[in-house]
């Protein structure tokens, strides 16, 4: 493959020969490069090494595009109304699930009884918008064998375990096309690659499915190490043409939104969160997974989680990635460059959950969704969505880390704002240089910082393959 008159970075205009699926030359257009000297001519638009998606839950994204959104709702009999709607335009039996239900700031309390109310005999469940809880009717609590509180709450382990079974009730050839769906949007937005942290053995699913037009990394769980290690699972173990085994992923606290990150100060109820994950239990766990081969993407939200796997990292001689680092204090922000730890972030949280900083995380939001703060101390950054929690969609993750707002609100902590390239190379694991994978975006809109969230994209190339052209 050529392409032909595009344009970098730094404003200069180049060819380039790609080979094998890598970028082979690079020289300066010259007088009479243009149309038809190529197979791709980019007639001047700018090219962007390929964008990548760190943190995605595939299969659970897939899904909820296709699911009742209660993400603007402030209530729960507002929630409970539209669920009511959702039902009566559709009829029959099979369970309806919402999705971005955010009931840390609902005015009133959600119940079972609400949820029964509007539901009567139909499985109903509403997801949290950070997947960490669960609202569910008593029918769905029928249906998946689960004891129900009064409230139908369940939340972390439990809320996890009861969504595996609801999961499992998919009928697998659709989730197939729901997933092939939704990764070919992802390539329309310029994404190459996606790290794939869905909780059920997704190394196993992506073993049964069809190669996919981007790159994906596949995340493994504590309770799938049985059968990965049967199965010779290490980080970079092939699955599929593009499909590789990702890293070994560990939940070990909670979320802001369900008030259960694990904090060394306490939220308002006199709580501190919970370490789903003791230390002593992360230890074992992670030398386990470095016999194995496996790299470490450890959750950690509150400060008191983050610093206890800080800890871990260090008693057992490990690194990795720390996914979300919402809050981190200064000594641990220096801890983790010490430390070599890379930080997942996902700057749309931030957006999302300002005001559930303010309600719960009071006086601290300083120490909250820093990433010029770890850029600073030396710390690698990188970005992802958390889809199905925000979209999946490098740009909208790009525009909140670079501007710190969205539809017109005062940049929330602007001081940890970063600029645009810096916010391409953290979305990024290539550059554009001769023996890179040629992994490219090309667009023709102008980086400015107010245009990243809807930036168009005109081509996606995955190791030399075009797999998105509106050129």
């Amino acid at each position: 493959m050529r392409i032909t008159r595009a344009r970098l970075l730094d404003g200069s205009v180049v060819d380039l020969d790609v080979r094998d699926g890598r970028i082979a030359t690079i020289a300066a257009s010259t007088p009479g490069t243009g149309a038809g000297h190529g197979d791709v001519d980019l007639d001047g638009r700018t090219l962007l090494p390929g964008l990548w998606d760190e943190h995605v839950h595939l299969s659970t994204w897939a899904a909820h595009r296709r699911r009742v959104s209660l993400s603007d709702v402030g209530s729960a009999a507002e929630a409970a109304a539209r669920i009511r709607d959702a039902l009566r335009m559709l009829p029959g039996d099979e369970p309806l699930v919402a999705v971005g239900m955010r009931e840390g700031l609902w005015s009133d309390a959600p119940t079972r009884a609400l949820l029964d109310a509007v539901a009567g005999d139909r499985p109903v469940t509403a997801i949290g918008a950070d997947l960490h809880a669960t609202w569910s009717s008593s029918a769905m609590g029928r249906m998946l064998d689960v004891d129900l509180p009064d409230d139908g709450m369940l939340r972390e382990g439990a809320s996890f375990s009861a969504l595996a079974r609801l999961e499992a009730t998919a009928d697998d050839v659709l989730r197939r096309r729901w997933i092939g769906d939704a990764l070919a949007d992802a390539t329309r937005r310029g994404v190459v690659g996606i790290t794939d942290l869905d909780l059920d053995d997704a190394v196993g699913a992506w073993a049964a499915r069809t190669p996919p037009p981007v790159r994906v990394e596949v995340g493994v769980y504590p309770h799938d190490l049985d059968v990965a290690e049967a199965r010779g699972d290490r980080t970079g173990r092939r699955i599929l043409e593009r499909v590789h085994v990702g890293p070994l992923k560990v939940i070990t606290d909670g979320s802001l939104g369900t008030r259960t990150a694990f904090c060394h100060d306490p939220y308002p109820d006199g709580g501190r969160g919970v370490m789903e994950v003791p230390p002593a239990t992360l230890a074992h766990v992670l030398e386990r997974g470095r016999r194995m081969g496996l790299t470490n993407a450890v959750h950690a939200i509150g400060d008191a989680a983050l610093g206890a796997v800080l800890d871990v990292f260090e008693s057992v001689g490990v690194t990795g990635r720390i996914e979300h680092a919402q809050l981190a204090t200064d000594a641990d922000v220096v801890r983790m460059a010490s430390l070599g730890v890379v930080a997942s972030l996902q700057p749309e949280h931030m957006l999302d959950d300002r005001e559930l900083v303010a309600l719960y995380w009071a006086g601290r939001e300083r120490f909250a969704y820093r990433i010029r703060s770890l850029l600073d101390a030396g710390v690698r950054v990188i970005l992802g969505s958390d889809a199905p929690v925000t979209p999946l969609d490098p740009w909208i993750a790009m525009s909140a880390a670079v501007t710190r707002t969205r539809d017109g609100d005062a940049p929330w902590q602007p001081q940890e704002g970063i600029d645009v390239a810096t916010a391409i190379d953290a979305s990024s694991r290539t550059r554009i240089a001769v023996g890179e994978p040629a992994d490219l975006v090309a667009i023709g809109a102008d980086l400015a910082p107010e245009a990243l969230r809807t930036m168009p994209v005109d081509l996606t190339v995955v190791g030399g393959e075009v797999v998105h052209a509106a050129l």
